[in-house]
């Protein structure tokens, strides 16, 4: 009986983590969070926006992850993010700032296109999953 897993997490922009070894992962989807524990049945599902949390021998691991796939295959976790951030590269001044900027432009003191009200509350969510993520370092 495997004892640990795998987990490779990349983006458009590169390699966020490889090989990283776990005993346990949660990850956030558009079904509601799931726990891949070792031997876990094959899967292919939808990542939601949120905060995937990797327990391995070392200790827990934070990342963000926003929209792509997750597969669960064999012994190892792939997960394809269209974002994604480790706990320690936060930048909480940078984060708290996004988050004001977006707010302040769905504040409704002008108006907003469709596209931009999309774009915007994107943002202001991002920005949020980026603070709760600092607080987990």
């Amino acid at each position: 009986m495997a004892s640990a897993f795998k987990l490779n997490l990349f983006t458009p922009k590169g390699v966020v983590i490889k090989d990283l070894e776990c005993n346990d992962i949660t990850i956030p989807t558009v079904r509601g969070e799931i726990n891949i524990l070792p031997e876990h049945t094959h899967i292919l599902t939808e990542l939601s926006t949120g905060i995937l949390t990797a327990k391995t021998p070392m200790g827990a691991r934070h990342f963000s992850v926003t929209a792509g796939l997750c597969r669960v295959l064999q012994d190892t976790v792939t997960i394809l993010s269209f974002t994604s951030e480790r706990a320690e590269d936060i930048d909480l001044e940078r984060a708290k700032s996004a988050k004001a900027k977006a707010h302040d432009r769905l504040s409704g003191k002008e108006s907003l296109t469709d596209v931009d009200l999309i774009k915007f509350r994107r943002k202001l969510e991002r920005a949020e999953l980026r603070l709760r993520l600092a607080n987990l370092k």
